[in-house]
């Protein structure tokens, strides 16, 4: 049902709003997820076919990491692509060697020349990654179970390039369930970010009763600790596209999973954003595991260690902090500076990129202009907001907010 709006709406800071519009832009659209969704169960049936090396040893799929915790974003925002991590568990000796597994399902999803999924498939040091024709990618991680919580299992870790092999024990069910159990929820939160959404688009969708992935919902009903996640996801992503990156990303379950302990949700997106930035930085001055860095374990399983892989030294750890230093740094400037619109979208542009910077600011001045139509605002010439008596000093100076513009060229490519 579509709910027109009416007013008044929920009062929202300026910072929050351009935060929200950006998180907004970089979620999933329903239709991706359930091609996500799709994807990855054609890709289970698959692997379990008749003649297949693995046919009937596939016991369960299902998503993990981002999908499985509603922290999935978009990984190229103007192509609207994604990645979806998969476990796959298989019914096989825990103690397989890890280079014949990883190969054995290599095997079963490229199939016979012509076959669907041929030389889409690479076969990588935990997973086996098949891309599509749109870019988007599904990873899928043979484990097989062993004794202890419920969906623990072995990783089957094989490095071709230096022969290294070893068996990892995990569990992506277990810390999903634990950290969706662990993630609160503010009303607050929901209220003032539904207005929101009524404020740019004019009205709303009503929830469905069921979702065709764990994480699809209006961006709304999540917890701000989900959507600042994502938004911190979203920094580093763009933070790791500059030509001097080398080495690996912070991972994202370890992010989530360090958040968990950042203390009390924040209505506020910037204040969450900002206080779960300033814990991991607190974390990353750690240095107790056998690198010299941080360590993090899966909470639902600690044998589970979540940054066996990153940091991979001391400066890769400080390069981070350093990220989020500059995360923080320039949402205080974003928060306390009255910016006009341009300098708030050169801003964002550094944090998030450039197409989810240029829709927050086009959704700012649809709102603006919703809100001027209403009699409410006037925006001064250099795209400030001006009330109603400071409207009537500037006179002429003011002027009317355009309306965004998402045809013929709003979409900037990354």
């Amino acid at each position: 049902m579509n709910v027109a709006y009416t007013g008044p709406w929920p009062k929202l800071a300026d910072y929050d709003a351009l935060l929200m519009d950006v998180a907004r832009r970089i979620q999933l659209t329903k239709t991706k997820h359930e091609i996500a969704e799709t994807n990855f169960r054609s890709l289970c049936q698959h692997v379990d076919r008749e003649g297949s090396p693995l046919e009937n040893k596939v016991i369960e799929c299902y998503p993990s990491g981002s999908f499985a915790t509603g922290t999935a974003i978009a990984s190229r925002v103007a192509k609207d692509q994604h990645d979806v991590d998969v476990v796959m568990e298989l019914d096989i000796p825990a103690n397989s060697p890890p280079k014949d597994i990883l190969n054995l399902l290599f095997l079963a999803i490229n199939g016979e020349e012509g076959s669907r999924y041929h030389g889409k498939v690479t076969q990588n040091s935990r997973c086996v990654t098949v891309e599509y024709g749109d870019g988007t990618t599904v990873d899928l991680m043979p484990i097989a179970r062993i004794q202890g919580p419920e969906r623990a299992g072995n990783l089957f870790h094989y490095k071709r390039e230096t022969g290294e092999s070893r068996h990892k024990p995990v569990n992506p069910w277990g810390f999903a369930k634990y950290f969706n159990d662990h993630v609160d929820f503010d009303p607050a939160f929901h209220d003032l970010f539904k207005g929101r959404r009524l404020l740019v688009e004019g009205k709303i969708v009503e929830k469905a009763e069921t979702q065709p992935m764990p994480d699809h919902e209006p961006l709304e009903e999540k917890s701000p600790r989900v959507v600042a996640l994502q938004l911190l996801k979203r920094n580093r992503d763009i933070a790791w596209r500059a030509p001097s990156r080398t080495g690996r990303k912070p991972p994202a379950i370890a992010l989530n999973a360090m958040a968990l302990d950042a203390g009390p949700v924040h209505a506020s997106l910037l204040d969450e954003v900002v206080a779960i930035a300033t814990h991991i930085r607190g974390r990353l001055k750690e240095t107790y595991g056998p690198r010299g860095t941080v360590q993090v374990f899966n909470p639902a399983y600690p044998p589970d260690e979540f940054t066996d892989r990153w940091p991979e030294n001391k400066s890769a750890q400080d390069l981070y902090d350093g990220d989020l230093r500059r995360l923080i740094v320039e949402l205080y400037k974003l928060r306390n500076e009255n910016l006009s619109l341009a300098e708030q979208q050169e801003l964002l542009k550094r944090l998030f990129g450039e197409t989810a910077a240029a829709y927050a600011i086009e959704s700012t001045l649809d709102a603006r202009l919703r809100e001027m139509n209403a009699n409410r605002l006037h925006l001064g010439s250099t795209g400030k907001v001006l009330g109603a008596a400071a409207a009537a000093v500037a006179g002429s100076a003011s002027t009317a907010a355009r309306a965004a513009t998402r045809e013929g060229g709003g979409e900037l490519s990354e």
